[in-house]
């Protein structure tokens, strides 16, 4: 579906024109949420991210320190790193862990372990010279643009459901905002886009929410 369309979607459910330049704004937050992760209606975990979403890219380690900064399009989870001869590193299960094996993460010599906290790739132990490393993470999704954008990275049968639905649900809270109870309209267009939400995570494999669940928490 295209931002156009989308938008018209929302249109039609809102009925208030003074929304109508806010719409691709809703729309592109709604789809940036999803591809980040949400609390899943599964289980206590966040939901996975979107396959369409995985890049790689390469990154040059920085001489005494132990860290770098990771690509502006990051958006979540690194899952395969590898040195300049190809070699995968490992990636530890959590900062903390990586804190109590490195302490000080002062070490110099051979990366044998790495960590992504916030937007920076931790390694260990720092290389005396400059390392690339190929890095394999989940991007941001494009924001929406031209009327003629697509969504970035949302399974097609699923776009309308997940976008507009949560766009309605937030635009609703504004609007019945100051009324006694949750609104109306509020309560009904979350309620879709959480029903939507469980289908997109009920088409990842079950292996794969199980190392969602590890690794995001």
């Amino acid at each position: 579906m295209t931002l156009d369309e989308l938008t018209s979607f929302v249109q039609l459910i809102i009925q208030d024109s003074s929304f109508d330049a806010y719409i691709p704004s809703y729309l592109n937050q709604a789809q940036l949420e999803v591809a980040g992760g949400m609390k899943s209606t599964l289980g206590s975990w966040i939901t996975p991210p979107l396959a369409g979403l995985l890049t790689i890219d390469t990154l040059t380690t920085v001489d005494d320190t132990a860290y770098i900064e990771l690509p502006s399009n990051y958006h979540r989870r690194v899952q395969f790193v590898s040195n300049s001869n190809n070699v995968e590193i490992e990636i530890a299960k959590d900062f903390i862990t990586f804190s109590e094996t490195y302490p000080g993460l002062s070490r110099s010599g051979k990366i044998t372990s790495v960590i992504d906290q916030g937007n920076l790739l931790y390694y260990q132990a720092i290389p005396s010279t400059p390392e690339v490393l190929t890095v394999q993470y989940y991007r941001k999704p494009t924001d929406m643009n031209l009327t003629t954008d697509e969504p970035d990275g949302i399974p097609i049968h699923l776009q309308k459901s997940l976008l507009v639905n949560h766009a309605c649900w937030k635009i609703f809270e504004l609007i019945e905002d100051g009324l006694e109870g949750p609104g109306v309209n509020t309560q009904r267009y979350m309620e879709l886009f959480y029903q939507a939400l469980e289908l997109l995570e009920l088409t990842v494999p079950y292996l794969s929410r199980s190392f969602n669940t590890l690794k995001d928490n």
